[in-house]
């Protein structure tokens, strides 16, 4: 296992491998490497390790294991998504069944990946919470109510979206790239990517275009 210390060059993106299996954790690591390679792998094997690595390393995704030592399952995700809140948080997990799945999105989780996936749709996992979306497998997310425009939900949920979150979907309505929105509203393109990934949360569905398709015909319709 490895962990960053301050030799280490901080400009380079990172993600954060947080398993205390280590031959799944050598697993994924290759796999983000192969996948990523301009991004360099920081691991963690516990709850306080991946604190410690937050806090070094400021990764720009953590893969997580809701079992690890110290974690306290729902408890730990919770933890460190109040310790890191703009980090993007997917958990990776053995437990499929969609209670679990819903529960960590619940609790702030930017997508659920089950272990069982094969490779190359985890390393298309990534890139799409990388990219600022929700993901879920296919399977999980068609047994999830789609959000739509008339949805009570859905509208409560947009009532919950800060000043900044509604002018970053007003920009993503118009079609605009992570990188032209973080542009217009002078910030990094990192916490645009932020911005998505919560109000995907917060309007309760798993990707830009569902998210920008109700969004719109809700505001068309007001």
């Amino acid at each position: 296992m490895s962990e960053t210390g301050p030799q280490m060059e901080h400009s380079q993106p990172a993600i954060l491998i947080a398993d205390d299996h280590p031959l799944f954790r050598d697993a994924l690591a290759q796999m983000v490497s192969e996948g990523f390679p301009e991004y360099r792998i920081i691991e963690a094997d516990s709850h306080a390790s991946a604190v410690r690595a937050l806090d070094s390393a400021d990764p720009d995704l953590v893969l997580l294991d809701l079992n690890m030592p110290g974690m306290g399952g729902f408890a730990g995700l919770l933890s460190l998504r109040d310790h890191a809140p703009a980090t993007p948080i997917a958990v990776i997990s053995a437990d499929e069944t969609v209670s679990v799945v819903r529960q960590a999105l619940t609790c702030g989780a930017s997508g659920f990946i089950p272990k069982s996936m094969p490779k190359d749709h985890i390393v298309e996992a990534v890139r799409a919470i990388l990219d600022g979306d929700t993901f879920v497998p296919f399977d999980l997310r068609e047994s999830r109510p789609r959000a739509v425009a008339d949805d009570p939900e859905f509208a409560s949920g947009y009532a919950t979206l800060t000043p900044q979150q509604r002018k970053v979907l007003e920009l993503m309505i118009d079609g605009k790239s992570n990188k032209v929105i973080a542009y217009d509203l002078e910030v990094t393109e990192r916490t645009v990517k932020a911005h998505v990934s919560a109000i995907l949360r917060k309007l309760g569905v798993t990707s830009r275009t569902q998210a920008v398709l109700s969004a719109a015909k809700m505001l068309r319709s007001s």
